[in-house]
């Protein structure tokens, strides 16, 4: 009976039509599934495909069963005598169609493995520690409210941070990802780009309290998606954490990544589990991005916003602590407010979490306003050590190590550049290093030039880019003057600009315009100190030293006894120059005396200060004997540095090589070393305060050599001076009361 019965499905092929159709069913399914997310098709429907092809499946089962296609159409299966049934023929067509359907579901399979990978696929091991590096591409809004952006560039931010915190993982920087955000760029250009071999890039869905997360990670060389996975939760903070832990698991185990103890804490600590705090937190990081003073007090209110809704939140207090020193350094809040609210919440951040990079961040920041190297330092070093490769604690570190640690700083401002090449202000002091001390000029002004391309709104690049036109190898004052102010007058409010305008017109020895644009900077931002400081330096060099003083009181009332070691060589110019040798004494030894002055000892590049104030101080003071000392030192200092330069460090010998004539009295040579340095090497900056500031030349300027020099510098410095003047008239920024300082 049972096997009359299978015998009868088999003759009308009933089990060859389950055949087929299972496979058709489960590649419509499949193709659904892929195309879902490119067409943005809602999330239910892939759910009534499934639906739909499941119901179908036992009607036709059922009209298998009951009827037979014959040569006159559909005919009840009773109706049609077996001498007349068909149903072998229609079971070889249906044979050759589940051939047919079974070769499409395997190129199918084989093309979404390869293309679009909705399947695992297991890596190979060409992955190893070294070459593990990954760049996080903001996740792709599907949500039906374009306002949701926030959430899925937040989402990925997080991703991105909490894989930064994997010390053997590198990963690319949060501005150079977002950089390709919407551009449906090649993945291999853009990991040549980003100098990763694996990019990690996905979806968000938020709909009601649904949220749908997909993300895949690829290889850069072949495109070959080594894993991806979706995730279906409910819109809650715990899952949310849940994805990205998982996420971010996969990645580590997919690369080789061994987690450390402290790096599986850092990847399953949970921040918040109130999902409002959570979406302004990430409002506000979305916001503050742009660091405009506007958009500063914005994210400023969405971080208190986060709080009220969770006060142990301890990544937004220290975010919030960051906030307000971006806002001081961009913005209008007096210093002494910004240092107490960083303060407070550097302090309630630490207290919930006292392994958070950004608090250390903050607080690093924070002690460079309190002129505390050293536990600047210490901060930036912790931040280090729990995100290694986190370009902005990478900055940071650069910033806070001493001058003289120069491996050291281009070390960690160098693999913030490589992780981050893309984010404005890593690139801009990277080219600034490169100018400094690399003497790789071509490259910086490449670098400059990329950034502006980039970036046309961000200031410090015009500002650095002028920078360097000014000095070596270009020495091009006037020009530096006209990209500078070109700059600013698209930017006439912004405090980088309004210094690089007034250094290069103290450059040329223009009067007047340096003192308008200080005193206008004060007028906007009369709490930031910015103005203040570019007044100081246009006193000191209109040589107004009463005025000058005034401004330094008021310095030193705002910030301390501190600030003395910031302004140590105004302080000692000043001091020298009305007859207090002694005070020029104590201030030169203030912040640097156990390094140097009382050791005796000539460390961390500080010959400088010794040549240019210290030793002719103690001349002044009679103390020869113990200024010749020194000056022996500087010379035996200076000619080991000449020593162990490499082939092509021509300037930076010939600069050594100036200041070893000034030490040596040898003033002819300063004269002739002077025109290869400002005429063949064309380092053009600084050489009108130069002469009036730095004391040590006061003795080259009483010589009989230095008229001629000074001529011949006043008629170069004249022709571009001319060539600014000019272009202030044709432009209608010159003022009539400007003239007198041409004279």
């Amino acid at each position: 009976m049972v096997s009359n019965f299978i015998n009868e499905l088999k003759r009308r092929n009933v089990f060859k039509v389950a055949t087929a159709y299972v496979i058709a069913g489960w590649l419509i399914i499949q193709i659904v599934t892929v195309i879902e997310q490119p067409l943005a098709l809602p999330d239910w429907f892939d759910t009534a495909i499934i639906i739909l092809v499941a119901i179908g499946f036992p009607i036709a089962l059922i009209i298998a069963w009951a009827f037979e296609l014959t040569p006159d159409g559909m005919k009840k299966s009773d109706e049609v005598a077996i001498a007349e049934s068909v149903t072998n023929q229609t079971g070889k067509k249906l044979n050759k169609l589940i051939i047919t359907v079974l070769s499409v579901a395997l190129v199918f399979l084989l093309s979404e493995r390869i293309f679009f990978a909705e399947s695992t696929f297991k890596a190979d091991d060409s992955f190893t520690v070294q070459s593990a590096s990954i760049a996080v591409l903001p996740f792709v809004n599907m949500s039906s409210d374009e306002e949701n952006e926030y959430f899925s560039d937040g989402l990925s931010e997080e991703l991105l941070n909490a894989l930064a915190k994997i010390e053997d993982l590198q990963v690319a920087g949060r501005t150079s990802s977002f950089k390709f955000k919407g551009q449906n760029e090649d993945l291999k250009l853009i990991g040549e780009q980003l100098g990763v071999n694996t990019i990690l890039e996905g979806s968000v869905r938020k709909d009601g309290n649904r949220l749908r997360i997909t993300a895949q990670l690829i290889r850069v060389e072949d495109g070959f998606h080594i894993w991806s996975e979706s995730y279906d939760r409910e819109l809650t903070v715990s899952d949310i954490f849940d994805i990205q832990e998982e996420i971010s698991r996969h990645v580590s185990e997919e690369l080789k990544v061994q987690l450390l103890p402290e790096e599986e804490l850092a990847i399953t600590t949970r921040p918040t589990q109130d999902i409002e705090a959570y979406n302004a937190y990430l409002a506000a990081n979305q916001i503050a991005a742009t660091r405009q003073a506007d958009d500063l007090e914005r994210a400023i209110e969405l971080y208190k916003q986060a709080l009220r809704l969770d006060p142990g939140y301890a990544d937004a207090y220290a975010k919030l602590a960051y906030t307000y020193l971006l806002l001081h350094e961009n913005g209008d809040i007096a210093v002494e407010e910004m240092k107490e609210l960083m303060q407070e919440n550097i302090d309630k951040a630490l207290r919930i979490n006292n392994s958070l990079p950004m608090a250390f961040v903050a607080e690093s920041a924070l002690y460079q306003y309190y002129f505390d190297d050293e536990k600047r330092l210490e901060s930036a070093i912790k931040a280090y050590r729990l995100a290694p490769n986190d370009p902005v604690v990478l900055n940071t570190y650069y910033l806070a190590l001493r001058a003289d640690s120069l491996d050291k700083k281009y070390e960690m401002l160098s693999k913030a550049y490589r992780l981050d090449p893309l984010n404005s202000p890593i690139a801009t002091n990277y080219a600034r290093y490169l100018i400094d001390r690399k003497n790789e000029y071509e490259k910086a002004n490449e670098i400059l030039n990329r950034t502006i391309e980039r970036n046309p709104d961000y200031a410090p690049a015009y500002a650095t880019k002028a920078w360097l036109l000014r000095d070596v190898p270009y020495g091009q004052l006037d020009e530096a003057f006209k990209f500078a102010y070109e700059a600013y007058l698209r930017s006439p409010d912004n405090l980088d600009l309004m210094q690089s305008v007034s250094d290069i017109a103290r450059d040329v020895d223009l009067a007047g315009l340096p003192e308008h644009i200080a005193r206008k900077g004060i007028e906007l931002y009369p709490n930031n100190n910015a103005g203040y400081r570019n007044l100081l330096l246009t006193l000191i060099y209109e040589d107004r030293l009463e005025e000058a003083e005034e401004i330094l009181d008021s310095f030193i009332e705002l910030y301390g006894e501190q600030v003395k070691s910031f302004f140590r060589i105004d302080i000692t110019y000043m001091a020298y120059s009305r007859g207090d040798y002694e005070q020029a004494i104590e201030i030169l030894k203030f912040g640097n005396g156990t390094e140097v002055f009382d050791t005796g000892v000539i460390e961390n590049n500080f010959h400088e200060t010794l040549i240019w104030f210290y030793i002719p101080v103690l001349e002044k003071l009679g103390r020869n004997e113990e200024a010749e000392e020194w000056a022996i030192k500087v010379e035996d200092f200076m000619l080991k540095q000449m020593a162990e330069m490499d082939e092509g460090e021509d300037y930076n010998r010939i600069v050594e090589e100036f200041d070893l004539s000034i030490t040596r009295k040898d003033y002819k040579k300063t004269a002739e070393l002077f025109y290869d340095i400002h005429f063949d090497f064309n380092s053009k900056a600084n050489w009108p305060i130069i002469f009036q500031k730095e004391i040590v030349y006061f003795g080259f300027k009483e010589s009989e050599f230095y008229p001629e020099v000074r001529a011949k510098l006043d008629d170069d410095l004249a022709e571009m001076r001319s060539n600014i003047v000019k272009y202030l008239k044709e432009k209608g920024e010159w003022r009539e009361e400007w003239e007198e300082g041409l004279n």
